[in-house]
């Protein structure tokens, strides 16, 4: 049985996806402009790297490359729990108790998956959550209007 089903919670984890098709498409045109800029020969396909325009598509391929592997790395991910919220990486994790919460500001249904808010008591700073960036947004904004409800009421 998943120890999350028996605690309550439930886990969200950052999605990836943008950064593999983003890297597919950086890397399809970098081929693609080499091929037409400088073609072929002997078989293999040339990129001309003192071209300003493939510098520039290289340094897309490489910062894409960079921020997937650190992504990658990582592991962001959120865990919503009864009264809780737990922002985890592999390197860092931060416990958000229902107590702490001064506010929290859900997006309006009108602009689709906005950003979330929360606003800690005794602290300026806001922490803000874009549940599209996760894996099953709907469920991620359900819960947290779940916690709204819970913060209004107590």
């Amino acid at each position: 049985m998943n120890p999350s089903a028996t605690t309550g919670e439930k886990e969200f984890r950052y999605r990836v996806d943008i950064y593999w098709r983003a890297l597919a498409l950086y890397l399809l045109v970098f081929v693609g402009y080499g091929v037409v800029r400088s073609g072929v020969a002997n078989g293999y396909v040339t990129v001309a790297l003192t071209d300003p325009v493939s510098l520039l598509l290289l340094v897309f391929v490489l910062w894409t490359a960079a921020v997937l592997l650190w992504v990658w790395y990582r592991r962001p991910s959120i865990v919503v729990g009864k009264d809780y919220v737990r922002l985890r990486t592999r390197l860092r994790e931060r416990w958000i108790r229902l107590q702490e919460m001064e506010r929290l500001v859900l997006p309006r249904r009108q602009r689709g998956f906005g950003r979330i808010r929360i606003r800690l008591k005794g602290r300026r700073r806001i922490i803000v959550v874009r549940p599209f960036a996760y894996e099953r947004p709907q469920e991620l904004m359900h819960e947290f209007l779940r916690l709204s409800r819970l913060l209004r009421a107590g």
